[in-house]
């Protein structure tokens, strides 16, 4: 059979020789100026260009070699030529990064036209829908994914910032799509209908966000003619309402040509490639980007004086808040700060006012518990900060009984911004603050790639390159004048009074609403004693400036290098094991910073003896961080973080920082544990605080169901009502037994890692044995939880939401497996990797099910299995049908490997592998692998070496051979469903965003003790007061019972209705670890 062969048309193959022409001559004939270099810390050992294109693109590009070829691993490698052939020495050779780039066009929600809010953000997500050249419209996410990487984007006022990370063999192609997104995006209307419901979601995720609301209050109160009046979040009332598709289409397309283009926009670029090839990169990619139409917005005209209307500064706003929180906010408006960045007084003044140590207002509030917090600063967001205003905003969170005492509140708070407004010693607490912030910035801790070139590309927006990096972080210089100004317009009774409670102040009704979050408020003028309390401020002896601060690292020597670099090994060793304590130790030889973590789990059988203990437990660490608050905030202030956590077996201790004065820490801390004198008081609040937040969970789709999920599957768990319940039992007396028992049986687990030496990791753990002088724990490996097999088949566990007013369903199918092992663990993060991309456009983008899903395997005490989860609204798709079509994708899956070609499949193994190559970014990142080790008692060090010889001999056939045997002999699915309500009255204000990682969070928290945070009383007390305005009528209308309305067929044996019953005769798997040569401890 003769086959004719097509031949092209001459207009044709005419207009493709003409674009080629056309793209070389950009290419060839655009200019480089190359600019001032950036400072740079010193132990930064990346190289780095500033340049500009003759086309208007501002850049930075970075070489980032990999490592610094400077630890003991390294130089082992290299006298010798090879590297060993244990896996640990294999393991110091992973030093891998992504590459990354970032993409700002100067373009935002302040040059939007007024008839369509919302669609610079709009824009933001279309630009994503196919090219002229990639015109799939998952093609660019398909790609970074299957590259092993990661893509996302958001828009501010003036900007819009796009980033992603992938392998580096991958750049140059992913460049290639990305920047025909910005040259020639398809933005077809179909798409387009599909994006509106993605923009609605994004406003129902803030839709209860307290300063996202305060925010679009304020906007009503914006000058005449300035921008920041909009409303930049966009919905589909906003874009769909009373909008015509086609003029819709028709601006969005002319917003982009009018404001995306080569000359408005700034590219920051980090490979391990060569500066010369990176720029080589980024003129390929950037010279054919045409101009935008328009010049980006004149703000020179609009001043910041005239920003917000007079009422501004007349009125007292009463704010009806959506959290359980009353806050006490004043706001001044100043001049952009931004053009103040080498002296930062802002900052400054923002460190004095927020001071929480001895003798600040957080102080004098707190000791008469009136106050939780106090909080100074302009804000980071776009709307507190640009380039015709900054807000300069002090924020009090108030107890109920700081807001009965208001009038004295604000007399303390008046009388503390005097004090700090008439210091004539300032530059004496700045040159401490001067110094603290060239210390971090010396031996600043690397951070991922895309974290990186987004923060600098932010940075270039109004930074000149030679200050990129020491610009956000360095004070320069004390400028008087600088301070001077700031200091005159906090003297001036001129600022804005903003108070948000659910208790109405002095009666007044909420009598307005916000037309776009529906948030109600009032307004009346501010009292007339308050402007004479800020004109003849009484004076409070109690309140004083902060002294020189104890804290401040002066040492920082390396003990390695004075060691002489002694070889390393990447496993940490163990300098104590014995019947009541383990010490893991580790000298830092990779990332050269004086830096330390020191991690004590305290194991005690209290914590598992019953709800009531371990409510105790959770209450006391409250407590301890209440009472060292003071002591230690120029700790946190000096570069230190410290925290008390409660985890399933104990109490986790945690110090990190500079390593000088962390044994210092530990003293303190473990002092004030032994010898804490509790507070009737004090108790009282917490207990309130701590039974908000429990009420709060169950009312909570998302952390309702995984408690569900995981009272089911854990042998051992004390639930979210159970704790509920008990928690207005618990006395002073609970607080005190639990004190002065946990520690005679105990064991210690700890991680000392970083800049130590053997000798002083010893001192620091005997010392804390020697306080508590513990005996030891009978039957150890019994405090450590263990799984519940489930039976073969379905099951369903379907509970009513409490809320009757909210829509969302959370269902999460969680699919047993069994014992894991390393393999399987590596092989299903395979089939994750190649399912993920398809699960997302099928269920979200194609079905359009939902906005928040996920899709990862899960580890559990030894046992494996996978989860699949979506967010949905039972008013859009009931459960039943969602998970019908959960289901339908997972008998997919197989199918989708199986359709791959050999080489797809390899190139989908090799990103896997690639992937588990990467080097740990941080020290707290190496840090964090080996302490869930230890805490899980897995103590597999060299997991990713191990897996990744494994995956090596992984076949496509292998894998399907393994789901179809599963799926034959080993379906045990367990379908946790919170169902929502069908007919809502009200809109809901509970949109769960971003399911999947708060599943993943939810998870590992409670049962490892092993989140960070900084250690600041006020995480805690943001943590615990989380409450919704419906929630809080909820919790009053419930009370002290919580009733979980099940749902299900009582002649069905696949529907639980009782969680216990269910489990009374199932099969508890053993306690089981992957390396058990060191379990005996």
């Amino acid at each position: 059979m003769l086959l004719r062969m097509r031949k092209p048309r001459v207009r044709a193959m005419f207009k493709l020789w003409y674009k080629w022409i056309q793209n070389r001559t950009a290419t060839t004939g655009m200019k480089v100026t190359h600019l001032e270099l950036p400072d740079k810390s010193e132990g930064d050992k990346k190289l780095y260009r500033a340049l500009s294109l003759s086309n208007g693109v501002k850049a930075m590009l970075i070489s980032d070699p990999g490592m610094s070829q400077t630890s003991s691993a390294s130089i082992a490698t290299n006298r010798t030529g090879s590297s060993a052939s244990s896996s640990a020495s294999s393991l110091e050779q992973f030093h891998g990064k992504l590459a990354a780039c970032a993409v700002l066009m100067g373009v935002g929600s302040f040059s939007e036209p007024t008839e369509y809010p919302g669609l610079a953000h709009f824009l933001e997500h279309m630009i994503f829908m196919g090219s002229k050249k990639y015109p799939e419209e998952n093609a660019f996410d398909a790609f970074v994914t299957k590259s092993g990487g990661f893509s996302n984007a958001h828009t501010e006022n003036e900007d819009t910032c796009f980033y992603f990370e992938v392998e580096e063999q991958h750049l140059d192609k992913t460049m290639d799509m990305f920047m025909n997104l910005m040259k020639e995006p398809l933005m077809s209307p179909e798409a387009m209908a599909r994006e509106r419901s993605a923009v609605q979601s994004e406003f129902e995720q803030t839709f209860m966000v307290d300063e996202v609301r305060r925010d679009q209050i304020l906007a009503t109160l914006a000058g005449d003619g300035y921008p920041h009046s909009t409303f930049s979040w966009g919905n589909l009332k906003s874009l769909k309402e009373n909008v015509n598709d086609e003029d819709l289409h028709r601006a969005l397309h002319e917003f982009r040509r009018n404001h995306y283009g080569c000359n408005r926009m700034t590219v920051c670029l980090q490979a391990k490639l060569s500066l010369d090839e990176l720029e080589q990169l980024l003129v390929r990619h950037c010279a054919t980007i045409p101009p935008s139409e328009e010049l980006p917005l004149d703000v020179q005209k609009l001043h910041y004086r005239h920003a917000f209307k007079e009422k501004f500064f007349k009125e007292l706003l009463l704010v009806q808040p959506v959290e359980d929180v009353c806050k006490l906010e004043l706001t001044w408006v100043l001049p952009p700060m931004r053009n103040y960045y080498r002296s930062k007084p802002d900052s400054f003044i923002a460190h004095l006012l927020g001071y929480e140590g001895v003798g600040s207002l957080c102080s004098f509030l707190r000791r008469r518990l009136w106050c939780m917090s106090v909080m100074a600063g302009v804000g980071a967001g776009s709307f507190d900060t640009n380039s015709i205003y900054s807000l300069f905003n002090m924020c009090i969170h108030l107890t109920d009984e700081g807001f009965e005492h208001l009038d004295e509140v604000m007399a303390a708070t008046f009388a503390w911004i005097q004090l700090v407004n008439d210091c004539e010693t300032l530059h004496m607490a700045y040159s401490e603050l001067q110094q603290i912030a060239a210390n971090n910035f010396r031996f600043q801790i690397e951070i991922p790639s895309m974290d990186n070139v987004q923060s600098i590309v932010e940075a270039l927006r109004f930074l000149p390159p030679k200050d990129a990096l020491t610009g956000p972080q360095l004070y320069f210089e004390y400028d008087e004048k600088a301070h001077k100004m700031l200091r005159q317009h906090l003297t001036d009774f001129k600022f804005n009074i903003m108070i948000s409670s659910h208790i109405p102040y002095e009666h007044y009704e909420y009598d307005r609403r916000e037309p776009w979050f529906g948030t109600y408020y009032t307004a009346i003028p501010i009292p007339e004693k308050w402007q004479t309390m800020w004109l003849n401020p009484q004076p409070h002896p109690e309140l004083k400036l902060p002294e020189a601060n104890p804290f401040v690292t002066t040492d920082f020597t390396l003990q390695w290098i004075k060691a002489g670099k002694p070889h390393i090994s990447r496993r940490p060793k163990t300098l104590i094991r014995n019947e009541i304590c383990e010490l893991w130790f580790r000298q830092d030889d990779t990332f050269l910073l004086p830096d330390g973590f020191i991690n004590l789990y305290f194991i005690t059988p209290l914590m598992r003896q019953s709800p009531r203990d371990y409510v105790a437990a959770v209450l006391f660490t409250y407590l301890i961080e209440f009472y060292i608050a003071e002591q230690l905030y120029p700790a946190l202030m000096a570069g230190l973080t410290y925290g008390l956590d409660p985890a399933d077996k104990g109490l986790v201790l945690r110090v990190s920082g500079y390593n000088q004065k962390l044994p210092l820490l530990v003293d303190i801390i473990v002092n004030v544990m032994k010898t804490l004198e509790v507070d009737a008081a004090q108790l009282m609040s917490f207990k309130e605080l701590k039974k908000r937040q429990l009420f709060n969970a169950v009312i909570n789709g998302k952390s309702l169901n995984v408690d569900l999920r995981l009272t089911v599957l854990e042998h051992m768990r004390f639930t979210l009502v159970q704790k509920y319940e008990i928690i207005d039992d618990i006395t002073v007396d609970d607080i005190v037994q639990f004190k002065d028992n946990f520690y005679k049986q105990m064991y210690v687990q700890a991680l000392i890692q970083g800049n130590f030496t053997d000798q002083q990791a010893i001192e620091v753990t005997q010392k804390v044995l020697d306080t508590y002088k513990s005996q030891k724990v009978e039957n150890l490996l019994d405090l450590h939880n263990r799984m519940v097999q489930i039976p073969l088949g379905e099951h369903y566990l379907r509970v009513k939401n409490l809320n009757e007013d909210d829509p969302n369903s959370l269902i999460v199918n969680y699919y047993q497996i069994g014992p894991a092992t390393l393999k399987m663990e590596a092989m299903l993060d395979l089939v994750d990797l190649i399912s993920e991309e398809p699960f997302f456009n099928q269920l979200r983008t194609r079905e359009q099910l939902c906005y928040s899903l996920g899709i990862f395997q899960r580890i559990s005490y030894g046992i494996m299995g996978y989860i699949l989860v979506i967010n949905t609204q039972e008013t859009k798709f009931q459960a039943d049908y969602v998970d019908k079509r959960l289901e339908a994708y997972r008998l997919r899956v197989p199918s989708i490997i199986a359709d791959m070609n050999e080489q797809e499949f390899n190139e989908m193994r090799e990103t896997i592998i690639n992937n588990k190559r990467l080097g740990d970014h941080s020290l707290f990142d190496e840090m964090m692998r080996n302490w869930s080790e230890i805490a899980s008692m897995d103590y597999v060090f060299n997991r990713n070496e191990l897996q990744i010889q494994m995956l090596a001999d992984v076949s496509k056939q292998s894998i399907l051979d393994f789901l179809q045997r599963n799926e034959r002999h080993n379906l045990r699915k367990l379908s946790v469903q919170v169902i929502g309500s069908s007919r809502v009255t009200r809109h809901s204000h509970t949109e769960i965003p971003e399911a999947i990682s708060d599943a993943i969070a939810a998870h590992h928290a409670p049962t490892t003790g092993l989140a960070q945070r900084p250690g600041s009383l006020s995480v805690i007390l943001d943590e615990v007061q989380r409450n919704i305005s419906e929630e809080q009528l909820l919790y009053e209308h419930i009370g002290d019972r919580i009733h979980l309305e099940f749902i299900g067929d009582t002649h069905d044996q696949s529907h639980i209705l009782d969680i216990e019953a269910f489990k009374k005769n199932l099969h508890v798997y053993p306690f089981l670890a992957a390396d058990p040569k060191y379990h005996g401890l």
